[in-house]
């Protein structure tokens, strides 16, 4: 059966090497895939964005990006599908941009794979309590959060870079171990017991400079795990955020669905197939008459 692949999974397959990444190489491994005409842009957008951030090398975003016009997918038109889309577009909360009754305009979608847009912030001003309207105050904290990830992703890919920077220094000073191991028996074998036991000295120095550099990359490996699980914890309150305007919660005024992911439902309706991707807010959402392939959960 046909599989329809949006971006964050190609993005994943192609550029991840966690427990995700091996998931989404999975599913493109398997079924044939489809997927709307755009997706190579949002992958390379999404690509492009992770390299300025830092959070991938140019050299591996360059990899990935060869690798995405290798891929075998069928690619659908727009038009199609452009009523079903448009309709999908309001599947969130009555008052939502595009719902019935709505009097606001939908803002430009984010592409699949990223952190969805804040809502819209009403115009500062005085509220009858003297605080912000709530409308206000809950996207003011929407956008915390958001940032707070975009800090968090970066912070996991500084400790990465420093640990890949200790761990070649502990590579060097191994070497220079073993060089010096080898020197000091051949001082031996010489009869220079002098120097080798020059060259033993240098070696047990360059062995505690070794164990330093042990403790520093579990401390570093340490922090980057615990960074790790924030930024999931935090993706989740996003998540969160999103499922609850779209079934009438606290606050309101973002799509249940963006036109980009109005697209990939609609063509996964219309295949009769099941709609591949890390976002696990899209199978809850009212509205769609697909299937969904999520990644496992922890645990």
């Amino acid at each position: 059966m046909t599989v329809v692949v949006d971006a964050s999974v190609v993005v994943a397959a192609l550029a991840s090497a966690d427990a995700t990444g091996e998931w989404a190489e999975s599913v493109l491994a398997g079924e044939p895939l489809a997927a709307p005409h755009h997706m190579p842009v949002e992958v390379a957008s999404i690509l492009h964005r992770a390299e300025l951030a830092g959070e991938i090398s140019a050299d591996a975003a360059s990899l990935a990006h060869a690798d995405l016009r290798r891929l075998r997918v069928e690619y659908f038109p727009y038009d199609p599908f452009a009523e079903r889309i448009w309709e999908l577009r309001g599947s969130g909360s009555p008052g939502s941009p595009g719902s019935p009754g709505s009097s606001g305009s939908p803002g430009l979608a984010a592409p699949p794979g990223s952190p969805a847009k804040a809502p819209p912030f009403l115009p500062p001003g005085p509220a009858k309590s003297g605080t912000r309207p709530p409308a206000e105050t809950h996207g003011y904290s929407y956008r915390q959060q958001v940032e707070m990830l975009r800090k968090v992703r970066r912070g996991v890919a500084d400790l990465q870079t420093s640990r890949m920077r200790v761990e070649r220094q502990m590579t060097d000073r191994a070497e220079s171990s073993e060089e010096l191991r080898r020197s000091a028996l051949e001082a031996l074998a010489a009869g220079r017991e002098d120097l080798a036991q020059e060259s033993l000295a240098r070696r047990n120095a360059i062995e505690a400079e070794l164990g330093e550099l042990r403790d520093q990359a579990q401390s570093l490996r340490q922090q980057a795990d615990r960074l790790v699980t924030a930024s999931e914890r935090l993706q989740a309150k996003i998540d969160d955020f999103a499922v609850r305007q779209t079934q009438g919660g606290e606050w309101t005024g973002h799509p249940g669905l963006t036109s980009y992911e109005a697209w990939y439902v609609a063509l996964a309706e219309f295949l009769g197939a099941k709609l591949a991707t890390l976002d696990a807010r899209l199978a809850r959402i009212p509205g769609p008459h697909c299937g969904f392939c999520l990644p496992p959960g922890p645990g």
